[in-house]
């Protein structure tokens, strides 16, 4: 198990994502676990329950025999005790495939410390993926960039997660600037394509800095999850929400320009509009009844995985059905 000098050896950081430490992360995903065992939807044979009922090793209710059951699931005893026959029923085991929703657009090429957004959340995505792996989930993606879609089929093996890695590596590799040339595609594009491919009962993980997951996605959003589990994880930077009070020249990337920080107007509407915008989010997930959790790029990215998702965390912390 990795201790606290093997997590700083794989601190993520920097603003274009290194094949390397994100193939390293496998060592840290020994210690997540994505989900606990729940109720699936999917039809192939797994490690998780189901609410379909068969032949599984867990034992859910006793009810009257119907014409049709398995005479080999009858119980006995209380078929005995009340004079009628009665069956046994069981939890089937079911799998659940995981898709990793990665949004390499322009806007993820930000950042202020330690690592951009598109770096830290390539970084959760490689972990995930290696975690899931781990419990023998098959692992998919798709990545988003400002004009396409890439995706990688989930398979159950180390060349569909090493797949994804090289895949988002190349992706970010090629962003140059947060500001998209001829603009990007809107997250509404990829949950629509999400739905279309993702089959029933995988699990989602969508990983963005969520800047338009605003009501043009909530009938996408609806969709999906009607049959599939969906978590939210946001990564945001704390310069895009609160403006320091020291004076700025910020780039695009083409062009500077000089931000008087000093403006304690303009700090505030700045800071004003963007709770906002982050509350608009926390609404629609609190709406559609989706996890969110929030990661902060200035910070090592391990310890905030091992918060969530550490095999040992029992009860993650949530507010009004948002994690915070």
């Amino acid at each position: 198990m990795p201790d606290s000098n093997t997590h700083r050896e794989l601190e993520i950081r920097g603003a274009y994502p290194e094949v390397g430490p994100l193939v390293q992360l496998r060592y840290v995903a020994r210690q997540l676990q994505l989900f606990k065992p729940r109720l699936a939807k999917s039809n192939q044979a797994g490690n998780l329950l189901t609410r379909y009922r068969g032949r599984g090793m867990n034992f859910e209710e006793v009810r009257d025999y119907q014409p049709g059951d398995d005479v080999r699931s009858i119980d006995w005893r209380v078929t005995a005790r009340t004079g009628q026959t009665h069956t046994k029923l069981y939890q089937e085991e079911r799998e659940r495939p995981v898709v990793i929703l990665l949004d390499l657009r322009s806007p993820m090429f930000f950042g202020s410390h330690l690592a951009f957004k598109s770096v830290a959340a390539s970084a959760i995505a490689a972990a995930l993926g290696w975690a899931g792996l781990q419990h023998s989930d098959r692992i998919g993606a798709m990545l988003f960039t400002d004009d396409d879609i890439e995706t990688v089929r989930p398979r159950r093996s180390h060349h569909s997660v090493l797949a994804m890695i090289h895949g988002m590596a190349a992706r970010a590799a090629e962003l140059k600037s947060p500001v998209a040339a001829d603009g990007s595609q809107p997250l509404k594009l990829l949950l629509e394509e999400a739905r279309r491919i993702a089959r029933p009962g995988s699990a989602l993980f969508l990983i963005s800095d969520c800047h338009d997951l605003d009501d043009d996605c909530a009938q996408p959003l609806y969709l999906l999850t009607r049959h599939a589990d969906l978590q939210v994880l946001r990564i945001s930077d704390p310069l895009e929400r609160q403006l320091p009070q020291q004076s700025l020249t910020i780039s695009d990337g083409r062009q500077r320009t000089f931000l008087n920080g000093g403006n304690r107007p303009l700090r505030e509407h700045f800071a004003e509009r963007q709770a906002q915008a982050r509350e608009d989010v926390e609404q629609l997930c609190r709406r559609h009844r989706l996890p969110l959790l929030d990661f902060d790029n200035t910070q090592p990215v391990i310890p905030a995985l091992l918060s969530y998702y550490g095999a040992r965390q029992q009860k993650p912390r949530v507010a009004t059905g948002v994690l915070q």
